[in-house]
């Protein structure tokens, strides 16, 4: 898959030599994103294994991780957070109450900056 991923890289960026807009602009950085992230996770992978873990052990704790939300499909999905102020839930990503306006502190985080 990883393999696939750097292929379509590979033809997005030469198809950005030919056109540019903005649709395609943001696919690269998509792109380009996903490139630093499997770096990284690459190397967060091989600091796990010289410590002595295990691919069957990454692959349990997938499995786990992926049927934490209670749907095991292959996805991350963040969890909404509850404001403070009416207990409405509020989705991932949204600084603020989209009820009451009120501020949900960390909930607009994003971890993935600067990867």
């Amino acid at each position: 898959m990883l393999g696939q991923h750097g292929a379509q890289s590979a033809k997005l960026a030469s198809l950005a030599g030919a056109t540019s807009s903005p649709g395609l602009n943001e696919v690269l950085e998509l792109h380009a994103r996903m490139d630093r992230l499997i770096l990284v996770i690459d190397a967060m992978w091989s600091l796990l294994e010289d410590g002595g873990y295990t691919d069957e052990q990454l692959r349990a704790r997938i499995e786990e991780m992926d049927a934490a939300d209670g749907s095991a499909d292959g996805r991350h999905t963040p969890k909404a957070a509850e404001c403070a102020n009416c207990g409405a839930r509020v989705a991932p990503g949204l600084p603020a109450c989209q009820f009451c306006g009120t501020q949900v502190p960390g909930n607009s985080d994003d971890p993935l900056r600067g990867i």
